[in-house]
């Protein structure tokens, strides 16, 4: 199994009178997303499944990611990866998704922290930057401190 831990884009500033599960992604972090993920073809061919947190940037960006692959599934979308999140959900939602290559839209500081959870005790710095990329490879089912990062490639790094 795979996990591919993938950051939000550029989203709106905080502003009073708009939620923070409000916020959609910038024009400019649309853009940045997109031309990001057709280049995620030469490395990440097929997609099992999306799964997104509710907030309204992590749900766009992982329509973007449906778009541009042609994804005919459902986006799941969980509140468990909202900000906030465990670990412990993460690994318990991708092993219950019936395929290889699974995407997990969502949040910072929390993606730096599963990411870390997921290859080490807790002890591994791995920074998130918006639009970032994750693979991490497991042999079988997911499992705290078992998995291998294989890259973490930030957005815009293709150009």
């Amino acid at each position: 199994m795979n996990i591919y831990l993938v950051r939000h884009g550029d989203a709106e500033k905080t502003a009073i009178g708009k939620k923070d599960f409000d916020r959609d992604l910038t024009p400019e972090g649309k853009t940045k997303i997109k031309s990001t993920v057709i280049n995620w073809k030469n490395f990440l061919p097929e997609i099992s499944a999306i799964i997104s947190s509710p907030y309204v940037r992590a749900l766009n960006t992982a329509k973007i990611i449906a778009e541009v692959y042609e994804f005919k599934n459902e986006i799941i979308v969980d509140k468990k990866i909202s900000p906030g999140s465990k670990t412990d959900n993460i690994i318990e939602i991708a092993n219950s998704i019936e395929g290889e290559e699974i995407i997990i839209v969502g949040h910072q500081p929390d993606l730096s922290l599963h990411a870390s959870n997921l290859v080490s005790n807790g002890s591994a710095g791995i920074e998130f930057k918006k639009g970032a990329v994750a693979k991490i490879s497991f042999r079988n089912k997911a499992h705290l401190a078992k998995g291998t990062l294989e890259y973490l490639i930030p957005a815009g790094s293709f150009k």
